[in-house]
């Protein structure tokens, strides 16, 4: 065996670890993205589901907002139905009033008077 047999040699065996070596790592990084694309297809799936719900509680909020909504035009309508028949009361209630309380207070006195006058009628 000559030295040009035993680089030959040296060389076929430094090839063939080499050659082990490469389909060794070619393999683990054929896992590795099998394993990859495994997660990457669940995390898909999983974020689609996230979104049909996320769609889902989206159109039942907007529904509740709606009805909110409802709600507050109404009671909006309420108040100023009565805020308008509280001051139309008042309007027709003031006047009458305080013409009773003013014949109230003008009979008041002419009756004082009167039994002032029939006082002092019956005392002389």
């Amino acid at each position: 065996m000559t030295i040009t047999d035993f680089a030959a040699f040296v060389v076929a065996i430094a090839v063939v670890v080499t050659a082990v070596y490469l389909v060794t790592a070619m393999n683990n990084l054929n896992r590795t993205l099998a394993k990859l694309e495994d997660t990457g297809n669940q995390l898909r799936d999983e974020g689609i589901g996230a979104f049909r719900e996320l769609r889902q509680l989206i159109a039942d909020a907007d529904a509740e907002l709606d009805k909110v909504d409802l709600v507050l035009d109404r009671a909006d309508q309420a108040t100023t139905i009565m805020s308008e028949t509280s001051k139309r009361t008042h309007e027709a209630v003031q006047d009458p009033v305080i013409r009773s309380l003013a014949v109230a207070s003008g009979t008041s006195k002419v009756a004082r008077s009167l039994l002032g006058r029939k006082r002092k009628a019956a005392k002389k």
